[in-house]
């Protein structure tokens, strides 16, 4: 129990800090073929969730992947697009970290959500 609470608080606070920062821009492509950063402001809603999530922004994703607090994977979602609602109401209640990937499986951006 003492070694659980410490990788709790690594996935809680730390690894969702690095991945904001680390992958916190995404790559567009102007009228002149120039690239240029944007910031990722894609969230997760509802949270807490109850039977389904969806997201706020799709552009440039193509994987939703929905791991526990322990690193198992749970769910994986292709089906990207607006107005989608992926079904977790099936999961048992707790916490849940959503992985947002986009070309190539690069992670765009690691969003915590809570299931009721």
């Amino acid at each position: 129990m003492k070694h659980l609470l410490p990788l709790i608080f690594l996935l809680l606070f730390i690894v969702p800090l690095t991945s904001q920062t680390a992958a916190s821009t995404r790559t567009s492509w102007n009228d002149y073929g120039v690239s240029r950063e944007r910031p990722i402001n894609i969230e997760v809603f509802p949270n807490p969730a109850t039977t389904h999530i969806s997201l706020t922004d799709v552009e440039g994703v193509n994987k939703v992947v929905l791991y526990n607090l322990v690193g198992r994977k749970m769910r994986e979602f292709e089906d990207i697009g607006r107005d989608v609602r992926h079904y977790v109401g099936d999961l048992p209640r707790g916490m849940y970290l959503v992985q947002i990937l986009g070309n190539d499986n690069r992670i765009l951006t690691t969003r915590r959500i809570s299931k009721q």
